[in-house]
């Protein structure tokens, strides 16, 4: 089932609009003019996951000269969830630290200007 979840124009990069779905929430980004939505739910210990703060991928370099230089990309993303700062792969919804977890994806239409999720 298609649920409505605002205009085109409603959305900020890397924003979440959160939207209330049955008795679930489901938080929808835009990245990069691509769409991405997820429960609100942490599998780690069922937390609001989608509501903490989105954070850029801790990354590093090794120089040539066997040092390493570490950076906060500004590619790809993370969702750090509140309660303990478990970070989820925006664009998949993999846990950073153990990919066997991940945040329950829908799949996100645009029809016309409407962002629209997939909820089954």
């Amino acid at each position: 089932m298609l649920v409505r979840a605002g205009t085109v124009a409603d959305y900020d990069e890397l924003k979440p609009v959160l939207i209330d779905y049955n008795d679930d929430r489901i938080a929808v980004y835009k990245f990069q003019d691509q769409f991405f939505a997820y429960l609100d739910i942490c599998p780690h210990q069922l937390g609001p996951a989608c509501e903490g703060l989105i954070v850029g991928n801790t990354e590093a370099d090794i120089l040539p000269d066997k040092t390493v230089k570490e950076f906060v990309s500004t590619e790809k993303y993370n969702i750090a969830c509140p309660w303990h700062g478990a970070e989820f792969d925006l664009e998949t919804g993999k846990w950073r630290s153990d990919e066997r977890y991940r945040l329950k994806s829908y799949r996100v239409e645009i029809i016309g200007n409407e962002v629209m999720v997939d909820t089954l």
